[in-house]
């Protein structure tokens, strides 16, 4: 979320709610309203417990007990700040953990003036929204250790596995990001302007906004620590869809694990045919694509964004093949997905796909081989309960079922950091590169040293082939400069 606004804009707010006064845990929170995270389905705006709690200098009280009660802040803001005709919002929902959202109302003027700060980022006279100082180096640097140190108020909740990752991606030097950004973020957001959905540009134009304030990512483990994956905290260059981060990356390597999941689970889940189609070298998505009869190979040369859109709804739908989504869900996902690249009957062609076949048959007998253990484990030897109660007739319920589902995706997840993890021990030996973005299934790289990079790209593919090699994971790294 970005920090910094022109002067113009922060006095058009001044000027509408004079109730904000000098109560910086409103301006806070306004900010929040104003450019914080939406509801996909709504575009409204969440408003957490967490970011209320962090509006008002709270966190301590969230995290350390339980008697931090957001309702009273929302309730003073509404009678102090807007109006009930003009602010309200929706309760909680414990059962699916889903936030709050506001319904807020804003005058045509402060619609007006928000729809125009999206399309500016190089401010002269930027000014710091919640408090009107002026921009300064100075006060940026403060901002990145206050970010920095919410991130590891996360720590309690991430596996050991990830600690020591974590521990580095939140401690990359900033000069790291600094150069780049400056160099690529005013041709990134032109690019950026011309995204047609309004949606999905206002999104990007928010994270570029808080990339220029705020430069670097920060990462987190996920909230459950259900998972060895770990996710940035704060709107970052992760954040940015592909060409984006593309574009304000140029100059960095960016290095991928080739046909990662289907690499892992061909090899776990001893499925032949995936293992012979990816030691002849073959290519899951173009092989995916030709399969709907469209020439991937040209598809990629002529149009690569529709490609990389067609691309997106089949890497979905292998995961989800992968992970136990019903075939009928899965079906209803393909056809709607790939409908407007003209594909019809997507979903079920999809699965007669022999490769998709023989996922599907392994998928069926994993989900029946954990269904009568106790627990499983995985390649960190972290020890998992399968949690859930059998039917009659011995099959898994459909909590039983979901946490089977969970339990694959952790196994597959920790097999992905494992062969990855030997790159962060090589990245801790030297200062010729550092790691800039971890992003799962690979990561981005800024090498110091030009005569030394070379190299090190050699040993960066080394150690993951030893790796995969060492499990007989038929993968390796892909990439390369951007």
């Amino acid at each position: 979320m970005r920090k910094t606004v022109s002067l113009k804009f922060r006095d058009i707010i001044k000027a509408n709610f004079p109730g904000l006064g000098k109560n910086i845990s409103y301006w806070k929170f306004m900010r929040h309203l104003l450019f914080g995270r939406r509801d996909k389905v709504t575009g409204l705006p969440m408003i957490s417990q967490r970011c209320i709690a962090k509006a008002e200098d709270k966190l301590n009280i969230l995290e350390n007990s339980n008697a931090y009660n957001a309702s009273k802040f929302l309730v003073k803001f509404q009678s102090e700040v807007m109006s009930e005709e003009t602010f309200s919002w929706s309760g909680w929902n414990f059962k699916d953990g889903e936030s709050r959202v506001a319904l807020v109302e804003f005058p045509q003027e402060v619609i007006d003036a928000i729809e125009s700060e999206s399309y500016k980022i190089m401010l002269k006279d930027r000014v710091y929204f919640d408090t009107g100082n002026k921009f300064s180096d100075k006060l940026q640097k403060v901002d990145r250790e206050l970010i920095k140190k919410e991130a590891y108020t996360y720590f309690n909740f991430s596996s050991p596995e990830a600690q020591d990752l974590l521990e580095y991606m939140n401690n990359v030097p900033v000069n790291s990001f600094s150069k780049v950004v400056a160099a690529n973020l005013d041709a990134t957001f032109l690019q950026a302007l011309k995204i047609e959905n309004p949606e999905k540009r206002h999104v990007q134009l928010e994270v570029l906004s808080t990339i220029r304030d705020e430069l670097q990512p920060f990462y987190k483990p996920s909230d459950k620590g259900n998972t060895v994956r770990i996710f940035p905290l704060n709107y970052s260059i992760p954040m940015l869809q592909k060409d984006l981060r593309k574009s304000i990356t140029k100059g960095w390597y960016e290095f991928d694990l080739a046909s990662s999941q289907l690499a892992i689970v061909g090899k776990t889940w001893e499925i032949p045919e995936v293992q012979e189609f990816l030691k002849s070298g073959g290519k899951i998505w173009a092989e995916l694509i030709n399969h709907y009869g469209i020439d991937a190979a040209n598809l990629k040369k002529t149009d690569e964004a529709k490609y990389e859109d067609i691309k997106g709804v089949l890497k979905d739908s292998l995961y989800s093949l992968i992970y136990g989504m019903c075939k009928n869900n899965l079906i209803a996902f393909l056809n709607e997905g790939l409908l407007p690249f003209g594909v019809k009957d997507a979903g079920k062609k999809f699965l007669t796909h022999p490769l998709m076949k023989s996922l599907f048959e392994a998928r069926e007998a994993k989900i029946a081989e954990l269904n009568e253990a106790d627990t499983a484990g995985t390649i960190f030897n972290k020890v998992i309960k399968v949690a859930g109660d059998k039917t009659k007739d011995g099959k898994p319920t459909a909590a039983r079922k979901e946490c089977i589902r969970g339990i694959m995706a952790q196994q597959a997840q920790a097999v992905e950091l494992y062969l990855l993890l030997p790159v962060l021990d090589l990245a801790k030996t030297t200062k010729d590169f550092a790691i800039t973005l971890w992003q799962h299934d690979g990561f981005s790289v800024n090498f110091n040293s030009e005569g030394r990079k070379d190299r090190w790209i050699n040993k960066i593919n080394q150690v993951v082939a030893d790796r995969a090699n060492e499990l007989g994971i038929i993968t390796k790294l892909e990439g390369g400069l951007l």
